[in-house]
């Protein structure tokens, strides 16, 4: 009977499952929330990139597995931690707290930044105009017209005596120099008005100069405000973004983008919420991954009036993610998803789903 009874023992002990926490689980609880094109509900399908992935993983590693749908991106993450799923393969990008909290995998997709937002095809004049009219703009003109008036006034002084036909007396020749002044700075140069005197000559010399910095800082500042005024497919540089409100999904490796290079952000929880913000002009774009958002874009869920603009600032490296008790489980899903990543299966799936590899 003793005999019988270890038998049992051993038996049990070496079929049942371990202490660690991946083998726990006969059945891996898998997070998804809705991200397309890497997660899509259809009804109660899951489809999408992240999924045919997973699929082709959890064959090789011959896994068993459920979905546990989530309505919110941050739900999600907070019953990961609470060790309520298991795992997630909604795609989640590299940030410091989720590096600390939970446990990823290698990058499966390099996606862009790109911006949502209301096309724009020409600056109406009315738009040009009205948003020239600010104090910053108000404060340059009236320091360009005090500085032509001191130098009309003072190359009338020169020029009165030996040269009034040109610059005549009294305020006719103040409207004379005045004349000679802006016709100067925008180097017009009609040649109605040329200094005769040694002290005219020196003063027009300076002017020149002078009226060439204060063109260059009015043609600055015009600028400026016209980019703000009309955001631009072409941002190339974090001093570019930072001129436009925009807004992103929180807790997001966008939001923490934005945090690293003081970028103010309005924060959104879900990619229509932050869209629909760009329709209601509460912002001037949207920032987002590409591959998402143009999924989007093609299935007219972002409206006709909306375009996308792919930058070449932050790249984002997509991972799948799993409560820090299963790191053994991420170990083995490393080598599997590197091998489909660099295979024609990834082309593929990529194609299925809408994506240009």
């Amino acid at each position: 009977m003793k005999k019988v009874f270890i038998t049992i023992l051993l038996f049990v002990s070496f079929t049942l499952p371990g202490t660690a926490g991946e083998l726990q689980e006969p059945v891996l609880k898998v997070g998804v929330a809705a991200y397309p094109p890497f997660v899509i509900f259809n009804g109660n399908d899951v489809a999408g990139i992240s999924v045919d992935l997973w699929n082709n993983i959890a064959d090789s590693l011959k896994l068993r597995y459920q979905y546990v749908r989530f309505t919110g991106y941050l739900d999600m993450m907070d019953a990961m931690g609470r060790d309520e799923i298991n795992l997630t393969i909604n795609p989640l990008t590299m940030t410091e707290n989720r590096l600390a909290r939970f446990r990823l995998t290698i990058p499966f997709y390099t996606s862009k930044l790109a911006l949502v937002e209301r096309p724009v095809s020409a600056i109406p004049m009315t738009t040009v105009f009205l948003s020239l009219i600010n104090w910053r703009t108000l404060r340059l003109l009236v320091v360009i017209c005090v500085t032509v008036f001191i130098f009309s006034l003072l190359i009338w002084l020169a020029e009165r005596r030996k040269n009034t036909r040109e610059f005549r007396k009294g305020h006719q020749g103040i409207a004379d120099g005045v004349w000679w002044a802006f016709v100067t700075m925008t180097t017009v140069g009609y040649g109605d008005k040329i200094p005769k005197t040694r002290l005219g000559r020196t003063l027009t010399l300076i002017w020149m100069f002078f009226a060439i910095a204060l063109m260059l800082l009015f043609t600055a500042e015009i600028s400026s405000e016209l980019t703000i005024t009309k955001l631009q497919g072409d941002i190339d540089t974090v001093d570019e973004l930072r001129k436009v409100k925009v807004g992103t999904l929180e807790q997001t490796g966008f939001s923490a983008f934005c945090e690293i290079n003081r970028i103010q952000y309005l924060p959104f929880t879900d990619l229509k919420e932050g869209v629909d913000a760009v329709t209601d002009r509460k912002i001037e774009a949207f920032i987002g991954d590409y591959a998402t958002l143009e999924y989007l874009s093609e299935i007219n869920k972002l409206g006709k009036s909306m375009v996308i603009n792919p930058t070449s600032l932050n790249e984002q490296f997509f991972c799948f993610g799993a409560n820090k008790n299963y790191l053994r489980l991420i170990d083995e899903i490393n080598p599997i998803m590197l091998d489909i990543t660099e295979s024609a299966q990834w082309t593929e799936i990529l194609y299925k789903n809408g994506i240009r590899p």
